[in-house]
């Protein structure tokens, strides 16, 4: 099956379906410029010794229009100043502030930073908040690449140099087609990288092709757009073959700037098909297939991926020592995987509220501490280093706490879907990189359910080589509750030889959602109460090795699973490590071999 028919078998089963002060803050301003350099992605150099921080709170009732503003003057000082301005605009920012102990040197309103930033940032964009709101995505490209400050004319405040009017401009392209076209053919070449951000489309499922304009535009990632210069869209049937939008798209991603594979930041958030976004992932989008996400719906990544330098030595994020297992065919080894680790936005929330809790647990004893896998953004070495440095330190408290790569490696991508010549190979050398910096052999494979035959034949092959990092795979169906496919009854791994004689051991996809037995007809299997799952990894065959991936998007978290579930565990059932279920899968293996 080609890729093209691919997209089509996909839409049309969607279709189907749904029909301080001045004074100081001028004194951080006085430092200079660092310069923004560019490998496989965004870095930027560490500020200068004695950089002063501002804090700026965000009032949650803040115009929309106003705390885009401040969110972007906050980006365009972070560009000039690495790690100058920080702001607070909910409980995980303040959290942040607390576990990193940044020290404030001056806390601002949002009013009075605006205040400083019209002296230090002069130029601005003109635009209509109300009149203009669909256009947001493009406007925000216009101001970044300007180096300008996007002000409302509801906001009825005198800046300084007008450098782009905005409602004259688009009066003739005033739809987001014509909006994104006219910006990508004026600005695309002094962009960095690619966003997707809703400007308040309703995100319910209904009207998919033609959603409601409901909501205010979530200011969460605006900083980063204009510290790394970012083309933003929002194209709700950008990734629909025969439109207009969709032929756009794939003009945009074949043609650009940027490296390859694309990741996209921000998030795709439309045509919500059987609870999920059927185009979330990107890889199904254009017709290139040179695209993945990067889920960052989340604040301040302007500030923590200028403060440092980013993370590029493993000797600073060392793992734990993996437990010393042997295999023992009597047993049964199960590896559980907390889940979505892509997701930078939940990496800076939940997850980090749960490893708070591991600790927690931990101090109660080894019965209440067992080897836990998480899932973790590699993209966060450069995005917030110091947050990845935090969460490597949690574990430490622990020592049975692991990392490995999320969805699906290098990008939230169906990687066996990606273009074949070049992208998919160059998706396993980022990957493998990735693997080495974090210090893990694994990673979590999403593909969509009728790719698994070739993703097993062709693609997984290509990470079974003897000098490879990645051992070891833990798969995801997408949608998780049909099968694959290509598994027999009691196969819980299989060993994938490449060419070179190396091997990667792919795993049979279990997931664990919720926990109140309340699943349907398909899905039940993946909502088991801790006793159910208990007397479930009790009956798997003695010798059995094998993973679960976890989610939160069915009610479940770290207590009531994993931790009441440590409990209840029959005897010969051993919890470890994914790394360590790799190993033993291929002790196992050899077991196998020699009967």
């Amino acid at each position: 099956m080609t890729l093209t028919k691919h997209t089509l078998i996909a839409v049309s089963f969607a279709l189907g379906i749904i029909l301080s002060s001045d004074a100081v803050f001028a004194e951080a301003m006085a430092a200079p410029p660092s310069d923004v350099t560019q490998k496989r992605a965004d870095t930027a150099p560490p500020p200068d010794e004695g950089q002063l921080l501002r804090v700026v709170d965000i009032d949650p009732a803040t115009d929309p229009a106003v705390t885009i503003a401040v969110q972007a003057c906050a980006g365009l000082c972070n560009r000039k100043h690495g790690g100058s301005v920080f702001t607070r605009m909910n409980k995980k920012d303040a959290q942040w502030m607390e576990d990193l102990t940044l020290q404030p040197d001056a806390l601002l309103t949002a009013d009075q930073f605006l205040e400083v930033c019209r002296t230090k940032f002069p130029r601005y964009v003109r635009y209509s908040y109300k009149k203009q709101q669909t256009l947001l995505p493009n406007i925000l490209t216009v101001s970044a690449v300007l180096e300008a400050v996007p002000i409302a004319e509801e906001m009825d405040m005198q800046w300084g140099d007008l450098v782009f009017d905005a409602t004259a401009v688009f009066a003739d392209h005033d739809t987001p087609y014509l909006a994104t076209k006219y910006v990508y053919e004026h600005y695309v070449n002094e962009t960095t990288g690619l966003a997707m951000l809703n400007p308040g489309y309703s995100r319910d499922g209904r009207r998919v092709w033609n959603p409601e304009l409901n909501g205010s535009m979530a200011s969460s990632l605006i900083d980063f757009v204009f510290s790394k210069k970012l083309f933003v869209m929002f194209l709700v049937n950008g990734c629909i073959t025969n439109t207009e939008q969709g032929a756009l798209l794939n003009e945009i991603v074949s043609a650009n700037p940027w490296p390859k594979p694309i990741g996209v930041y921000g998030y795709a958030n439309y045509w919500l098909v059987f609870g999920g976004y059927l185009f979330e992932a990107q890889t199904l989008c254009g017709e290139s297939r040179n695209m993945g996400a990067i889920p960052t719906e989340v604040n301040n990544l302007s500030f923590f991926s200028t403060r440092r330098a980013p993370i590029t030595n493993p000797d600073e994020i060392p793992q734990n020592a993996l437990e010393d297992v042997d295999y023992d065919p009597s047993k049964t080894y199960v590896a559980f995987i907390v889940g979505d680790g892509d997701n930078v936005n939940f990496m800076m929330g939940t997850r980090a509220q749960w490893i708070r809790q591991r600790a927690e647990a931990c101090n109660k004893g080894d019965a209440f501490c067992p080897p836990l896998t998480w899932s973790i953004s590699p993209h966060l070495a450069r995005l917030a280093p110091d947050v990845l440095k935090w969460y490597y330190t949690m574990s430490y408290e622990t020592g049975k706490d692991y990392f490995m790569l999320p969805p699906s490696g290098h990008l939230y991508a169906y990687p066996a879907s990606l273009e074949e010549t070049t992208m998919q190979d160059e998706f396993v050398a980022a990957t493998e990189d990735d693997a080495r910096l974090f210090g893990t052999h694994s990673t979590v494979h999403w593909e969509f359910f009728d790719t698994w035959q070739y993703a097993e034949e062709v693609f997984l092959p290509k990470y079974a080589t003897m000098d490879g990092a990645i051992q070891g795979v833990f798969p995801v169906n997408v949608p998780y509750m049909l099968p694959t496919g290509t598994w027999n009854p009691n196969q819980f791994f299989k060993v994938i030889t490449g060419q070179d004689g190396g091997k990667v051991v792919l795993f049979r996809p279990r997931e664990w959602r919720g926990v109140h037995d309340n699943g349907g007809p398909l899905d039940k299997e993946f909502y088991l109460s801790p006793e159910k799952m208990a007397q479930e990894l009790g009956a798997y065959p003695r010798g059995t090795v094998t993973g679960i991936y976890m989610t939160s998007d069915g009610g479940l978290n770290l207590q009531n699973s994993v931790m009441e579930l440590v409990t209840i565990l029959p005897e010969h059932v051993r919890l470890v490590s994914a790394d360590t279920a790799v190993q033993l899968a291929l002790e196992a293996s050899k077991t196998i071999e020699g009967h």
